[in-house]
């Protein structure tokens, strides 16, 4: 059987005309590689190269066989880096969200920009609430956590992606869609509660309580997008992050509150000494708020 190292012997001496200069780009003496090429010759029953004073050319029968020997050698090499590389698995990254982190579109530009860089890279999204995806950071089942708050915990480290205000949605046909908002109006109206996480729903409430008014809640919900369908049904109000206007339905119209002073905000949070491929999403992220 022919050995794929005569080949490269072989190719070596063709393209520098010389076996010592062969020998050095090989890294072996020069006449072990003398009787390597001998031996080739040997088996393939054919002369492979001719002394023309101090160089050595290739016979008719060497020409014949150097490309097919370069495209061996090729393919050889070619096999042995996918060989390697499917021993290795790909680097994999789990990423939580909150539904924010979409509709503001920080997340895919930052993913985007990461997967440019990484082809290679696996991610695994999860869109769960801000309590679910730091208990599963904790646990190593996230590597990025995307929250509405940062969490005071040390063991972990929170970057502020990005802090947008609050707007009233309402339904367009309702009476006072356009009329002047006060407390006593917005305390008089059905309400659509965004039970996104229980520390979220209890800082919604303080913040009304602030204003001047107890919101009467009607029905809650566990996300924006189900809220603002049901305010474009007539059923109620709801307050939202300005960023959801981009997905509102037809009959929903928005409107701010200059003195309700909530504003939303996005973290991503990591566990300290996180990988390089981490840290490098966070820093993505946390560009947003540049």
């Amino acid at each position: 059987m022919l050995e794929l190292r005569l080949l490269r012997y072989f190719v070596a001496v063709a393209e520098t005309e010389h076996v010592g200069r062969a020998a050095l780009r090989l890294h072996i003496s020069q006449s072990p590689l003398s009787r390597q090429i001998r031996q080739l010759e040997t088996q393939l029953g054919s002369e492979l190269f001719q002394r023309v004073g101090r160089r050595l050319e290739l016979t008719e029968a060497g020409r014949r066989l150097l490309a097919p020997a370069r495209d061996l050698l090729a393919r050889a090499d070619s096999f042995e880096r996918e060989a390697s590389s499917a021993g290795r698995a790909p680097p994999r990254l789990g990423v939580g969200f909150v539904g924010t982190a979409l509709t503001t579109g920080v997340l895919s530009a930052a993913l985007r920009r990461l997967r440019a860089r990484h082809p290679e890279l696996q991610i695994d999204l999860r869109n769960a609430n801000s309590e679910s995806q730091l208990a599963l950071l904790r646990a190593g089942e996230l590597d990025v956590a995307l929250v509405q708050a940062a969490p005071p915990a040390r063991e972990l480290c929170s970057q502020l992606v990005l802090e947008q205000p609050h707007q009233l949605a309402v339904p367009r046909s309702a009476p006072f869609a356009r009329r002047a908002l006060t407390p006593g109006v917005l305390g008089a109206q059905s309400w659509i509660g965004i039970g996104t996480s229980e520390r979220a729903r209890e800082r919604w409430l303080s913040h009304c309580a602030r204003a001047g008014f107890v919101p009467h809640v009607v029905v809650e919900v566990g996300d924006y997008a189900s809220a603002l369908a049901l305010v474009d049904a007539g059923m109620g109000v709801a307050l939202v992050p300005a960023s959801e206007r981009a997905r509102a339905p037809a009959h929903v119209l928005f409107r701010t509150l200059d003195w309700f002073q909530m504003s939303a905000s996005l973290w991503v949070v990591t566990r300290l000494h996180a990988s390089a491929l981490v840290e490098e999403l966070a820093r993505q992220l946390a560009r947003s708020s540049a």
